[in-house]
């Protein structure tokens, strides 16, 4: 079925006035003035709305983007206390597990700090609670979490106040990530796929390394369900080696 888009204006690869988009089977057809919709079986009326290609987004990190649109946002938290206050409302809600939170940012509060693990301790009831901060580099975590990594304690970058950033940001977030199951992360990478969607865009290149995911989770970022519209995805692994094993890493893709 050809479906025609009549639109206030459609950007055309050759700057070309257009304000039509004829298409069939996802396929573009054509471009042109309102005259091309008598070609189609279906016209859609998208008033004065600028129609463009799909964007492509050159940098993404499918499992971790998911993860803090399904998780605790602290995006907006005006105050340390408001944000103690979001995680231990998130808590009593799931009733237990791993608590994923990301988005806090000190600089806007008049507290201008982070959190200390025995404030999320105590706020998550004991609970095992990671929070990436706004700039995803850093975290803060509880003293149940560095408990199941305790050789974060040992790596650069390690605060005892629960503070964790280079090395030992790296162990304790692949710890927070191995507690999440296959269908979670699965669930994860659709949900940030569709989001991508949302905003037009229409291919995203996923970024992999030892330090951001498992070769296992980047492989499955890659072979998401046939069915699902989302936008495409191209897979790039980053690893420093030798040329040999650089080679090696090849056939993840």
């Amino acid at each position: 079925m050809r479906t025609a888009y009549l639109a206030g204006s459609v950007l055309t690869p050759d700057g070309r006035p257009a304000s039509t988009l004829l298409v069939e089977d996802q396929r573009v057809l054509g471009l042109g003035g309102p005259e091309l919709a008598a070609e189609a079986d279906h016209r859609v009326d998208l008033g004065d709305a600028l129609v463009t290609p799909a964007f492509v987004d050159a940098h993404v990190h499918l499992t971790s983007t998911g993860l803090a649109l399904g998780g605790l946002d602290l995006s907006q938290t005006g105050s340390l206390a408001e944000c103690l206050d979001q995680l231990a409302a998130f808590v009593r809600v799931r009733r237990g597990g791993v608590v994923l939170g990301h988005g806090w940012d000190e600089t806007r509060w008049p507290e201008r700090r982070a959190p200390t693990r025995q404030e999320l301790d105590r706020a998550s009831y004991g609970g095992v609670v990671y929070l990436s901060r706004i700039d995803v580099h850093s975290a803060v975590v509880s003293s149940a979490l560095l408990a199941a990594a305790p050789e974060a304690r040992a790596a650069w970058g390690f605060d005892e106040s629960g503070r964790v950033t280079t090395d030992a940001h790296h162990v304790v977030r692949r710890v927070a990530r191995e507690s999440v199951s296959l269908g979670q992360r699965r669930a994860a990478q659709l949900r940030a796929l569709r989001r991508a969607a949302e905003m037009g865009v229409g291919l995203v290149h996923e970024l992999g390394g030892p330090d951001i995911s498992s070769p296992d989770d980047f492989r499955a970022a890659l072979t998401l369900p046939e069915q699902e519209v989302v936008p495409d995805v191209v897979g790039y692994w980053g690893e420093l080696g030798t040329a040999g094993r650089v080679g090696a890493l090849g056939a993840l893709g």
